[in-house]
């Protein structure tokens, strides 16, 4: 059976972990500085380092000619859980033009946090495009546009821009956090970490002082911006980002644990997807303050897992 570094997996999980605490609000109740520096912060690398390992993972596909496969499953995965997720968003919609528009975007953008799954597609898609461009010429690319999500992402929190639509457009998500501005440029860069083999040319040493530096440098960044009166909004784009995701991805491949059991793997995506559903469901009935309230989401969203996986077995796009 195939052996799988269950170090990525490990990774996947507590990726996982930091994607439920930032999105429940893990520390604000204690420390509005730390409850930052996290939600704002350290866990933000979580989506990056998870786009990383899915362009990590891609190079073989290509490689063994099963892209339709995986583009297959994955959009199966986006469309089940935008209908199980249909539950929450739909009759939130108004009738008439507003509703159908509003239904367009969700669909398109993805509800929530599965517009990850959207931005996976899409930077798979454009990785297929330019797979046999001369490599200079896709490192350029991902990079301008890495350094024009960061750009919209302050522009619109710092409301640079004078005219009143530019500054409402800056301001929405969707214009930064997409498949081509954030999801493609670290989609290419575990894409390029394969080709390349990156991960067997780096000693550990350097990874670790590296990923280091990164840590700090973000830290430095988010708490910039948290100290900052002009700033106005959460961050998805950091600049330092492209310095520590890589890092990191690389330190746990470096990890040599392997073994042929994916059930880590599984309970990672299973966290990832099903959480939110968890945390839209509990909020009206339970106030226990946001520390503990991820704590209740996360063992939740594990119980709902496990009973996912067997079923994953028979109908693979469920995790």
């Amino acid at each position: 059976m195939l052996q799988r570094n269950v170090s990525i997996d490990v990774l996947k999980l507590a990726l996982a972990f930091m994607v439920v605490g930032l999105h429940v609000g893990l520390l604000q109740d204690f420390s509005p500085t730390l409850g930052y520096l996290t939600s704002n912060g350290l866990f933000r690398i979580a989506v990056p380092v998870f786009l990383i390992i899915n362009g990590f993972y891609f190079y073989p596909v290509l490689q063994r000619n099963e892209a339709r496969r995986w583009f297959g499953r994955a959009l199966g995965l986006y469309l089940f859980w935008t209908a199980v997720y249909g539950l929450l968003w739909i009759p939130a919609l108004s009738p008439g033009l507003s509703g159908l528009a509003k239904a367009v975007h969700t669909l398109v953008f993805g509800y929530f946090h599965l517009w990850y799954l959207c931005g996976m597609i899409g930077a798979a898609l454009l990785m297929l495009i330019l797979q046999h461009r001369p490599p200079r010429t896709v490192m350029i690319v991902a990079a301008l546009l890495y350094c024009g999500g960061v750009a919209i992402q302050y522009a619109g929190n710092y409301h640079l821009f004078a005219h009143p639509l530019l500054d409402r457009v800056s301001n929405t998500n969707w214009t930064h956090r997409n498949f081509l501005f954030l999801a493609f440029p670290f989609f290419y860069v575990g894409f390029a970490i394969h080709r390349y083999q990156l991960h067997k040319r780096i000693a550990m040493p350097y990874l670790c002082w590296g990923a280091a530096a990164g840590l700090v440098l973000l830290l430095l960044e988010s708490y910039w911006n948290y100290t900052n009166p002009r700033n106005d909004g959460g961050y998805d784009n950091f600049a330092s980002a492209i310095l520590i995701c890589p890092l990191v991805f690389l330190i746990a491949c470096n990890v040599k644990l392997y073994s042929s059991n994916k059930r880590i793997a599984l309970y990672s995506s299973g966290i990832f997807l099903v959480h939110i559903f968890v945390l839209r469901t509990l909020q009206p009935y339970i106030d226990v303050g946001m520390s503990a309230m991820t704590f209740v989401v996360l063992a939740i969203s594990l119980a709902i897992t496990a009973a996912l996986i067997p079923l994953s077995r028979k109908v693979r796009f469920i995790l």
